[in-house]
């Protein structure tokens, strides 16, 4: 029963009904159906990343035997949980790899530089535009080159790394220890090809003199900063600064050919890589979980300085330039940020280099299709077959692999086929 309300009041007009019309009918039962079905609707955005553990081992052992590894670690985590874990293959003759092993994580300690940098100009101890004259004066393009510049790879120090009298002192010694100053005078004997500012090129160099400037306006030393900045509040136990050839155990080794005859490259002495304070060893978690929360979402970083770290700020910038190893256009399918690489809309690091290759990716929850984040985390060692040529550039295992991962987790968004190509 309901009422009719009139002037005079509340009247009493018994049952009634009128049928719906056809149009009436559909959008009431629509309606109803969108309701019904709204909180499963939810959840399946938020909740709809697949991952097949058992397709996924499938497919990283078979690339574990055509490409002839020697040892392979990976770790896959949908918003920060692990989802699939592996290891195969062998830590060194008739002794199994296993997730827990430890091997040198190379560029990735870039990113920590970036993030701990980051935090300092959050802080107000260093201003990212100001000239680096402020604490290193007596360095040549001082007064025009910035933080900025030195951590998105645009300040024009020549790598030393591409230096041929550098490259034949290291074979010849890879033993050998190699202080800060050595190479930052190295690539400052370099011609230079490009003003700071005007294009980009991998620099090595860059991050020695970025860790200078870092420490001149801390008066901390770099391995200090990393820590209390980046390892301690990630919990990042097994990730270790350690400026000699020492590796904890459990130890991945690793091998190379890179000099003439296939031997055991772990202990060759990593000072050359990075600047001192942040050559370190890891584990597949802790690269896996540190790099998802660096980049993957806004809290360990602010989202001001997040957005500065991942923003595509150099897309279009930079151009070949003769003399220049690694100038080149950035496309969004190879671009730089601060301390870290980009493919389309994932985050990266991949460092080769001794013998061990690696890569970390990371599609940040603001950029995933499902609003998930997505982090996918491998490390290999190589067998004497895996390259017919080892003194060529050698291809980053690691890296097709994470690709191919990339893929077969999210189809319509991973990153692309190959770093140089253009869309």
């Amino acid at each position: 029963m309901h009422t009719h309300i009139s002037a005079g009041g509340a009247t009493p007009t018994g049952l009634s009904y009128k049928p719906l019309s056809f149009t009436e009918l559909i959008f009431t039962l629509g309606l109803a159906l969108c309701l019904l079905l709204w909180p499963g609707m939810s959840a399946a955005k938020k909740n709809s990343t697949t991952v097949e553990p058992d397709h996924l081992k499938t497919v990283s052992e078979q690339f574990f035997d055509e490409q002839k590894l020697a040892s392979l670690l990976v770790q896959v985590r949908i918003n920060g949980e692990p989802v699939f874990s592996h290891a195969q293959g062998q830590a060194m003759p008739n002794v199994p790899a296993t997730t827990d092993g430890h091997f040198r994580n190379g560029a990735v300690a870039i990113a920590y530089m970036a993030a701990t940098l980051l935090q300092l100009a959050e802080q107000g101890l260093i201003n990212l535009d100001t000239p680096i004259i402020k604490w290193l004066p007596h360095l040549p393009y001082a007064d025009k080159v910035t933080p900025r510049m030195l951590s998105n790879m645009t300040s024009g120090y020549p790598d030393y790394v591409a230096d041929a009298e550098f490259i034949e002192a290291f074979y010849d010694d890879p033993f050998r220890n190699w202080t800060n100053a050595e190479r930052i005078n190295i690539s400052i004997d370099t011609t230079r090809v490009f003003e700071p500012g005007k294009n980009w090129d991998y620099s090595h160099a860059g991050y020695v003199i970025l860790a200078e400037v870092m420490e001149a306006a801390t008066k901390k030393p770099l391995k200090q900063l990393i820590q209390e900045n980046i390892l301690e509040p990630l919990n990042l136990k097994q990730t270790l600064s350690i400026d000699t050839p020492y590796i904890p155990d459990p130890v991945i080794h690793a091998y190379s050919a890179e000099r003439g005859i296939y031997e055991d490259a772990t202990f060759w002495n990593p000072s050359w890589t990075l600047p001192e304070g942040a050559v370190q060893v890891t584990t597949i978690d802790d690269m896996a979980r540190s790099f998802d929360t660096l980049v993957g979402k806004t809290g360990f970083l602010s989202e001001p300085m997040r957005r500065q770290m991942i923003a595509p700020t150099l897309v279009g910038f930079g151009a070949p330039l003769e003399g220049c190893r690694s100038c080149h256009t950035m496309s969004r399918n190879f671009y730089y940020g601060l301390g870290v690489f980009m493919s389309r809309d994932w985050v990266f690091q991949s460092p080769l280099f001794g013998g061990y290759s690696s890569m970390v990716a990371t599609l940040p929850a603001d950029r995933s299709p499902t609003g998930e984040r997505i982090t996918i985390a491998v490390a290999t060692t190589a067998q004497e077959e895996a390259f017919t040529d080892w003194t060529e550039d050698l291809q980053n295992l690691a890296d097709s692999l994470t690709r191919l991962i990339a893929v077969e987790i999210v189809p319509d968004n991973g990153l692309a086929p190959s770093r140089h190509g253009s869309e």
